[in-house]
């Protein structure tokens, strides 16, 4: 098989969540944008075959987005982290942290587009969550070496056909 070069791909990627007025599009990120899909597995044995695998199933699939976002808005933060709320009122805007306890991160999936920068436009070279959950953490440093950046981690439920990822153009349909 020939070396193909023009398949190797690299560069940086934007990210957009959600749609619409909620919707937040990544733009600005330090460290890049890492897409991971981890399964998990059973191995099957019987007494007759001792530690003999003789059959081996797949018992999940999880697949998450890291964004480390170098862009500080206030206004964004309440879309990306759940018990987060805007305050504006005299003065100007705030945005208020809440403990977030109970609240079931799944009621709050959307869409996630994974877009890499050479091919924005196409496609066929983006990878779509169907829907993705939230978790935000904040790490701000304040010095002279680092920026600060709001680490969000998209992870991805099943939709309602099981489809946790879709690589490729999410709009294309099987031919009966």
């Amino acid at each position: 098989m020939a070396q193909n070069f023009s398949k190797i791909e690299v560069g940086p990627a934007i990210v957009e969540y959600g749609e619409g007025a909620d919707k937040v599009t990544f733009e600005t990120t330090i460290g890049g944008v890492v897409l991971t899909t981890e399964t998990t597995y059973r191995d099957q044995k019987t007494d007759q075959t001792g530690e003999t695998i003789v059959g081996k199933r797949i018992t999940g699939r999880n697949v998450s987005v890291t964004i480390p976002f170098g862009e500080y808005e206030l206004s964004v933060i309440p879309k990306i982290m759940t018990g987060a709320e805007v305050v504006t009122g005299t003065g100007g805007t705030k945005v208020n942290v809440k403990t977030g306890v109970g609240q079931n991160l799944i009621d709050t999936a959307k869409i996630a587009v994974i877009k890499p920068i050479a091919h924005k436009t196409d496609a066929d070279f983006w990878i779509t969550l169907p829907l993705a959950y939230s978790e935000t953490d904040l790490s701000y440093s304040f010095n002279n070496e680092n920026e600060r950046v709001t680490n969000v981690t998209l992870r991805s439920t099943p939709d309602a056909d099981g489809i946790v990822l879709i690589l490729g153009d999410d709009t294309i349909t099987a031919t009966p």
